[in-house]
């Protein structure tokens, strides 16, 4: 089965992404700019995010790192050297390393 893509507002002039899998019912979010909107898109749908998926380490795509980490217990994914200028990083990759985005191992909240 293909993995669901949603797109919701967010930040007044910008645009967010969920991809879920239907599978495993693993939910990443790329990039967590505010938590609010993630979390109402989220509740919508009736999905659980799992990961989240970081660019880069500019505040529009990491100020809402924070409270989805706390409310889902989520796993975050930086680039290596956005790392420490990145809160709450759980595993950095670099160019060709692989990420698999996965509810294996997630405790529900």
């Amino acid at each position: 089965m293909a993995s669901e893509i949603r797109l919701f507002s967010c930040l007044n002039d910008n645009f967010g992404y969920l991809i879920h899998d239907p599978a495993t019912k693993a939910t990443a979010s790329i990039d967590a700019p505010e938590a609010g909107p993630i979390i109402t898109a989220l509740e919508r749908e009736g999905w659980r995010l799992t990961d989240i998926l970081v660019t880069h380490h500019h505040a529009d795509h990491t100020n809402g790192i924070g409270a989805l980490k706390e409310k889902y217990k989520c796993r975050v994914v930086a680039p290596r050297k956005e790392a420490e200028r990145t809160p709450m990083v759980d595993q950095s990759v670099a160019e060709g390393d692989h990420v698999t985005v996965s509810a294996a191992s997630r405790e529900a909240s």
